[in-house]
């Protein structure tokens, strides 16, 4: 769990200092984009493969393979920066050590999610106290966000280098306890009858997830824009506002992940179509929103409602698979989502151009069908349990 929100530390503290690379390595906002680009595409390429990776090595010899990718390329990442900025290197060279690192973090890192996931599930005695823990879980991505757009500015004043070296210390850690583990709770799964029944991935959830993601890819996108439009501000004071409104959705999703799925995690059916409905009514509010409080209000609901779907639709997919494809439903998951974030991104960024009103209300339209229609879907159509065959006894 530190390692995960050390993740999100990291992109954090990436996102802040973009003025900062932009200047160190001489690059241009869409030289920023392609590396952002890249690396998600990256992400969403190489997820599916992780979970094939554990059912051959093991869940905690996968773990070990991706907290040592996460410490060389922080590392990499956070030697090239000092380097160019004390000109030992060219910015040119730096460039190309810090997209080879960073496609190195994109392939292995943020599999540490899915797969912590498809642990802690196929280590659940009771599938329906399932929905609380993986909140938990999930919710170290949102403080690791918080802490890292907390921390950059202080750890600014010890040098421009210090928010990159942060996160390399709690891998480290990390890592060492990895291979010191050796409990048979994330040892390699056997391979059984479960593989030769052929059972599918639920496809709804891949779809709930993609358009989710996407829509929220969108958003992030579009909101410093949509503020600037909306209050007449400059581009610093939309982006300072902007960081407000987004930190209000984090706090939002926590607090939903921490305080609400403890509560109603018997209730797993009723929460993911709710928040489905509000994460539709959060967008739509964004078509109307000419606001401060408006756009906020709209950025809390969008994140609280965010986060409890992804929560639930989580635990949907997991508790339809055997304990032997948790991993790989998992990090297939993960792979739609990222997908759609980066769809999104494209999305609000194109779109934008366009009309901010548009792209919102076509992103709601998007939510509205797969998100709200995916969940009626699930709640709708009870999983059949499949007969006993001889072999299974």
């Amino acid at each position: 769990m530190p390692a995960i929100a050390a993740s999100t530390f990291h992109q954090a503290c990436l996102v802040v200092m973009v003025p900062l690379l932009q200047d160190v390595f001489d690059l241009t906002l869409s030289m920023i984009g392609v590396v952002v680009g890249t690396g998600l595409m990256a992400t969403a390429i190489s997820l599916p493969a992780w979970g094939r990776i554990e059912a051959y090595i093991g869940a905690l010899g996968a773990l070990k393979i991706i907290l040592s990718f996460a410490v060389l390329s922080v590392s990499a990442i956070a030697i090239s920066f000092m380097l160019v900025s004390y000109a030992i290197i060219s910015p040119l060279l730096g460039l190309a050590v810090l997209i080879t690192a960073r496609i190195a973090y994109s392939i292995s890192v943020p599999a540490l999610l899915p797969l912590t996931q498809a642990i802690l599930a196929r280590n659940s005695q009771n599938s329906s106290k399932l929905l609380a823990p993986i909140g938990r879980l999930s919710s170290m991505t949102g403080l690791g966000r918080l802490a890292g757009n907390a921390a950059v500015a202080p750890l600014l004043l010890l040098g421009g280098v210090a928010p990159l070296i942060a996160p390399i210390p709690v891998y480290v850690v990390c890592l060492f306890f990895a291979f010191k583990q050796s409990s048979p709770a994330t040892t390699k799964c056997k391979k059984s009858n479960e593989y030769k029944n052929r059972i599918t991935l639920p496809k709804t959830a891949l779809l709930i997830g993609f358009a989710l993601q996407l829509c929220l890819g969108a958003t992030y996108v579009l909101l410093g824009p949509l503020i600037k439009d909306s209050m007449q501000l400059n581009s610093t004071q939309a982006t300072t506002v902007a960081s407000y409104c987004l930190t209000a959705a984090v706090l939002s999703g926590l607090v939903a992940q921490l305080g609400l799925l403890p509560i109603v995690r018997k209730h797993a059916s009723i929460v993911q179509i709710t928040s489905a409905i509000s994460f539709t009514a959060g967008l739509s509010l964004l078509c109307i929103a000419h606001t401060l409080s408006f756009i906020a209000m709209s950025a809390a609901i969008i994140g609280a409602s965010a986060a409890l779907l992804t929560a639930t639709n989580s635990v949907y997919l997991l508790k339809r698979l055997p304990a032997s494809l948790k991993a790989k439903g998992s990090t297939t998951l993960s792979c739609s989502q990222f997908a759609g974030l980066a769809t999104g991104s494209l999305l609000g960024g194109f779109g934008g151009e366009t009309s901010l009103t548009l792209t919102f209300s076509f992103a709601t339209i998007i939510a509205l069908v797969f998100c709200v229609g995916g969940s009626g879907f699930v709640i709708s159509h009870k999983p059949v349990a499949r007969p006993l065959r001889p072999s299974d006894i």
